[in-house]
């Protein structure tokens, strides 16, 4: 096996090379595939972009912050936290000296860093044991895979211990998502399900109206008709390799389609006529009514076209709502819309994700680390951003209580009941119209996916740069497929 390598990018951040990334995925993937079908579950999204948090309540916040509560257990020392960078994060980190104020005597020390960076760190971390960090921020796919191989720690007893911290607020099917045979072992700092958002004034204009529950047919005659380059597009898709940037969306068209990633024996399916169709459509979608250069379009990359009126449309993660609705953020905010993720067999379409703290095994001051859990997902964490940054960088779709704050109500009225209803309809177990052996709306839950989604997801991308027709794409990508379902002895 190749030794771990590391290089100090021009930013300043150590980043895992390439095959540094391999050998790390090579060990989780030893460590933790099944003879069998992984364990039913739950699911991931993609990530909020690294913004700054916004400034100023845009509804009715606290007038004062939550009085600080001392640590009572008396844990002290510091605690290692490895976050990616999103916005809540960031909005987080602010709040770091609110935290050590309330809890003398606990040190925080926290690395924040874009996703892409924070996962080959963490997963590097966990899997050699290196001992690092204490916390680290994982989702729906990490829990279930990392919990049986016993590198993260169950945390659900404590928190319930704790009857300050209202565990039973939590959103069932996120907390489900994060549990293994029925423990918590992940506390959801936020979570979030898809959906399609648009500009209402350019629908108005062309004479459009937008459903609640669109079809993809639809949306793909919107965006026909909206679509007006070199100034105006169609609909921001995310084209960006990636298995949570571009497969992200594009698995959960594949799943309305009734597609499937592989059927109950663990035969490749992203050839079949349904799955075909899916990623034929997505591919012809971008390339007629895209965003310019959508192979280098995630998350991050939309969101901002989205607030600079460029597109018409934008498929992704409802934490996205929290940037385009706020008016400090998005002049055009009041000209937005939201509505569900787009279907066509299946009535719901939307993925499930959240961003959790998982506390690693091998932590060197749990105690601390809890009392920084505790903290950072309570219903009094909400109310102190909100009182300090504002509801729109509140961390939301983690508790049931954050929607029934007056406040946020106000802010999110425009997709606060799209949000919550996609998130507790987002089925992971049944992510597509046919069965299949696997967990996952935008993923399949088992050790390899993390490598084979990116290959797959450089095929697609290729075909959508025009490089190669979407049918060759989908020969290799299904090839894919079916070696590592051989190989991980998933496939008899």
């Amino acid at each position: 096996m190749n030794a771990f390598r590391l290089a100090l990018t021009g930013t300043g951040h150590w980043r895992l090379s390439a095959a540094s990334l391999t050998a790390a995925l090579g060990l989780l993937a030893a460590a933790c595939a099944p003879a069998a079908a992984p364990p039913a579950t739950s699911a991931p999204a993609a990530a909020k972009p690294a913004a700054a948090p916004t400034t100023a309540p845009a509804g009715a916040a606290p007038t004062t912050a939550p009085a600080a509560k001392p640590a009572a257990s008396g844990a002290s020392g510091a605690v290692s936290v490895a976050m990616v960078g999103n916005p809540q994060m960031k909005t987080l980190e602010q709040l770091k000296g609110d935290f050590e104020s309330s809890h003398p005597g606990i040190t925080l020390n926290l690395l924040v860093l874009p996703e892409n960076q924070i996962r080959d760190k963490v997963t590097t971390d966990i899997s050699t044991n290196a001992g690092q960090f204490d916390l680290v921020t994982i989702g729906m796919y990490e829990v279930p895979l990392w919990a049986k191989n016993k590198w993260i720690d169950e945390v659900g007893t404590t928190l319930q211990q704790d009857a300050n911290y209202d565990f039973n607020d939590l959103i069932p099917s996120i907390r489900a998502g994060l549990e293994s045979d029925g423990k918590l072992y992940a506390a959801p700092f936020y979570g979030e399900s898809s959906a399609l958002m648009y500009r209402k004034d350019m629908f108005q204009k062309a004479g459009l109206e937008m459903p609640d529950k669109p079809t993809w047919d639809q949306v793909a005659g919107f965006a026909q008709k909206l679509h007006s380059p070199p100034n105006q597009f169609g609909i921001c898709l995310r084209g960006l390799p990636g298995w949570g940037e571009q497969l992200a969306p594009l698995d959960t068209v594949i799943n309305t389609y009734g597609g499937r990633w592989f059927d109950e024996s663990w035969k490749a399916q992203l050839d079949s006529p349904e799955s075909a169709a899916a990623i034929n459509f997505y591919v012809n979608t971008l390339k007629t009514a895209g965003e310019p250069g959508s192979t280098q379009a995630g998350f991050t990359e939309c969101e901002t076209l989205m607030v600079q009126g460029k597109v018409g449309m934008w498929y992704d993660a409802t934490s996205g709502a929290d940037l385009v609705f706020d008016p400090k953020q998005n002049p055009s905010a009041a000209n937005m819309g939201m509505a569900y993720a787009p279907t066509k067999e299946k009535p719901y379409s939307g993925w499930l994700w959240a961003w959790a703290f998982a506390m690693e095994s091998n932590s060197k001051n749990k105690p601390a680390a809890y009392e920084f859990i505790k903290w950072a997902t309570s219903k009094d964490y909400v109310n102190l951003v909100a009182q300090k940054s504002g509801w729109g960088a509140v961390p939301s779709g983690a508790r049931k209580s954050t929607y029934d704050q007056a406040g946020y109500k106000d802010y999110a009225k425009g997709f606060a009941a799209v949000t919550l209803d996609s998130i507790q309809n987002a089925d992971p177990a049944h992510p597509t119209v046919k069965p299949v052996p696997y967990t996952g709306v935008q993923f399949v839950q088992i050790p390899e996916f993390q490598d084979l989604g990116t290959r797959v997801s450089q095929e697609f991308a290729a075909a959508i740069a025009g490089q190669q027709s979407a049918d060759d794409a989908i020969k290799k990508a299904n090839d894919y497929a079916n070696q590592v379902a051989k190989q991980g002895g998933y496939q008899k």
